[in-house]
C-alpha cells in the first residue's frame, strides 16, 4: 500500500555529495573542493554489506544535488541488485551545487526556493530509511544521518561512512549520542 512504502524502514539511503565538493571539479566561481569524491562503486558495495546485513532490505532511496550522479548510481543498482525499488526526488532540481548563494551562475532556470524545496524533500526522504551510505566529509550527509537519528522512522538507525572526517559531528553521524 502507498502508507506501507513511506513507513517501511527496510531502506537505505544513499544521499549523495559530488559536484562542487569534489578536488578537481569544474564549476566556475566556487571554492576547488574539499574531498575525493568516492567512486560510485564505494557506494554500491556499502548497499551490498547492508543487504548481507538485513535482507529484508527493499528499496534505497537515492538523491545528490549533482544530476550526473544518480543515473549512474541507478545504473549500477539495477546492473547488480535489480530487485531492489529504487526511490528519487522527482521534483529534485539537482542544482549542481552545494551552494544558492551563486545559483545563478549554475542554472538560470531555478531559484533559491526551488531549490531550498527540492532540499527539503530529499531530506525528509532520507529520514524513512534504516541504514545509510554517506561520506561524513559532507555536513549535508552527516545532518541526514544525525536527523534519522533523532527524527526518523526507525528504531535504530546504522551509518556505513566511505568517506571519513574526524570531528565531534562526524562522529554523531556514525553512532547516536
Amino acid at each position: 500500500s502507498f502508507w506501507a512504502i513511506l513507513t517501511l524502514p527496510n531502506r537505505v539511503g544513499v544521499p549523495i555529495r559530488r559536484s562542487d565538493k569534489c578536488f578537481g571539479h569544474k564549476i566556475a566561481g566556487s571554492a576547488g573542493g574539499e574531498l575525493d569524491c568516492p567512486p560510485l562503486e564505494k557506494y554500491l558495495d556499502a548497499v551490498k554489506t547492508f543487504i548481507k546485513f538485513d535482507p529484508l532490505i527493499d528499496s534505497v532511496i537515492v538523491t545528490s544535488e549533482d544530476p550526473t550522479v544518480c543515473p549512474e548510481f541507478i545504473a549500477l543498482l539495477k546492473g547488480e541488485l535489480p530487485n531492489l525499488r529504487v526511490l528519487t526526488n522527482v521534483g529534485d532540481v539537482q542544482q549542481g551545487t552545494g551552494s544558492a548563494s551563486k545559483l545563478e551562475s549554475y542554472k538560470d532556470v531555478v531559484n533559491n526556493a526551488d531549490v531550498i524545496a527540492s532540499a527539503l524533500t530529499s531530506f525528509h526522504m532520507h529520514l524513512r530509511a534504516r541504514y545509510f551510505v554517506l561520506t561524513t566529509k559532507s555536513s549535508w550527509t552527516t545532518s541526514i544521518a544525525i536527523f534519522a537519528r533523532v527524527y526518523g522512522f526507525a528504531s535504530e538507525v546504522y551509518v556505513i561512512d566511505i568517506g571519513r572526517n574526524k570531528n565531534a559531528y562526524s562522529s554523531m553521524a556514525r553512532r547516536s549520542g
